[in-house]
């Protein structure tokens, strides 16, 4: 769409939170090209260990990262990095896209700092038993079922850590499953308190499930919804009058954190 106001990254989800060391020390690293490794996506300018007057740069021009200080004036600093060169050089050699469009590429990322965003939208790897026509195709156990709800948790861990407060978190899946839908949100409510369930325009889908569910062995107990809180989420169900698949929709904003 020749957007260039969108930035995409690769990075695994379940580390997208950088720790608050690396950026912290990330002035003081021992190259510029150490530096790159760590923060993939746009940065400050890291600054090299070396003294005033004296210019370090590496034999290999793809990697060479140079600082230099003018004597004159010891806070007067000018960087130049071959990272910038290095990413121009890939897109030029890539090319637009099969749609000829020129729009920013793929970056790979070591993760944001916490509290770096407003909205976070997670729609989380799921089981996909909303997706026609593999709706009972019977290729989910008990047990993957729990594996999927296990990492959607880790992610939502993830995602709430990356918005400050008064920001907004939605949670979507394509799945019926209510241990990765109404679970996950009596997780997320039950665990951050500064959470709470955000009224959703418009409302199209039916309520949440209500209720618990325990198996008959008694070793596994889910927590779904109160009433109150089925109100505030959106489940779209194949058997509903609506001609639609099933997914999941859950709006959370972001109070006052603890920390």
């Amino acid at each position: 769409m020749d957007l260039n106001c969108i930035k995409a990254y690769k990075l695994d989800a379940l580390k997208s939170v950088r720790k608050t060391n690396e950026a912290k020390y990330i002035g003081e690293a021992g190259s510029c090209t150490d530096a790159i490794v760590t923060l993939a996506e746009d940065s400050e300018p890291c600054i090299n260990k070396v003294d005033a007057g004296t210019t370090n740069a590496s034999e290999d021009s793809s990697t060479t990262s140079v600082v230099q200080t003018d004597n004159k004036k010891t806070d007067d600093k000018r960087y130049v990095s071959k990272a910038d060169l290095r990413k121009n050089l890939r897109r030029m050699r890539n090319g637009p896209g099969r749609n000829n469009c020129s729009g920013g590429r793929v970056e790979n990322s070591k993760g944001f700092l916490p509290n770096s965003f407003d909205r976070v939208l997670l729609d989380a790897p799921c089981s996909a038993l909303g997706l026609r026509p593999r709706l009972f195709a019977g290729e989910e156990t008990l047990e993957s079922l729990r594996n999927h709800a296990t990492y959607q948790r880790r992610m939502f861990d993830q995602a709430v850590k990356l918005v400050r407060p008064g920001g907004v978190i939605v949670y979507s899946t394509c799945t019926i499953n209510p241990g990765e839908n109404e679970a996950l949100v009596r997780y997320a409510l039950d665990k951050y308190k500064f959470l709470s369930l955000g009224s959703q325009h418009p409302k199209v889908g039916g309520p949440g499930i209500v209720g618990s569910f325990e198996l008959s062995t008694k070793k596994y107990t889910e927590e779904w919804l109160t009433k109150h809180e089925s109100q505030l989420v959106q489940r779209f169900d194949p058997s509903s009058t609506l001609d639609t698949i099933g997914f999941f929709i859950a709006k959370f904003d972001v109070g006052q954190k603890d920390d």
